[in-house]
């Protein structure tokens, strides 16, 4: 009986330092930016990169002295997801990219700017914007962010910003909801400016939508536009007449 009771508590200090390896196993890591900007110096994560075997979620904290991470050079992809925790911000420059599983903002405070000014952001699940209700906005400027699924919870101001040569990717499945969230200045172009609006490209990349930002014609253009159109269309039918 006594022999029974040894094997029972050995069996369950076993099940405990195996559950206690996994946790640690999995264990978030944490931007301190106490280094550089540089998100692939590992000196500037608590815990290790986020690219590490066994390695958790990466939590973006603001970093001290380094609010943020920059992103200029391809990196690893993340184990986890990508969280940006309240007051903190993640920047893709031009030759940045980074591939993640999730990408939520505004989860536990308001988060500032994702902003991707090049380079790419690839996300193979969700990218969650204001995901509790919080702000947390993200910029596309220049580049191309990819999302196999799009949410934006408003409650906070979150929303997605696009301009210049930026573009949003996903799945056309996502179609409707972009509609809405477009609808409702969820999605807008150029800041929300007049003169730009949000292009919605169903055709170019197949099963894909792709976003991006264009300018409206302007109030001039528009009350001329009968006229250039005329003018166009007779000068093609002139050359079409002398290909004859």
């Amino acid at each position: 009986m006594k022999k029974n009771h040894k094997i029972a508590i050995l069996t369950l200090t076993t099940v405990a330092a195996f559950s206690s390896m996994l946790e640690s196993a999995h264990a978030a890591v944490y931007w301190s930016g106490s280094v550089s900007s540089d998100w692939a110096d590992a000196s500037n994560w608590s815990g290790g990169l986020p690219s590490t075997s066994g390695a958790g979620d990466a939590i973006i904290n603001p970093g001290s002295p380094n609010a943020k991470p920059v992103i200029s050079t391809a990196v690893a992809a993340t184990v986890g997801q990508t969280y940006i925790s309240t007051g903190a911000g993640l920047q893709i420059t031009a030759g940045g990219s980074l591939t993640t599983v999730s990408l939520v903002t505004g989860q536990w405070g308001n988060s500032n700017v994702v902003d991707v000014s090049g380079g790419s952001l690839t996300i193979s699940s969700h990218l969650l914007l204001g995901n509790a209700g919080y702000d947390g906005k993200i910029n596309i400027s220049a580049g191309t962010v990819t999302a196999n699924n799009l949410s934006i919870n408003v409650t906070g101001g979150a929303k997605m910003n696009i301009g210049g040569s930026g573009a949003f990717i996903a799945p056309v499945s996502n179609l409707n909801n972009i509609n809405y969230w477009i609808a409702n200045n969820a999605i807008i172009a150029g800041n929300g400016a007049s003169g730009w609006s949000v292009n919605v490209d169903t055709t170019s990349n197949m099963g894909n939508v792709v976003l991006t930002a264009v300018p409206e014609p302007s109030v001039s253009l528009l009350a001329l536009g009968t006229g250039v159109g005329c003018c166009l269309l007779r000068s093609r039918r002139k050359s079409a007449s002398y290909q004859h």
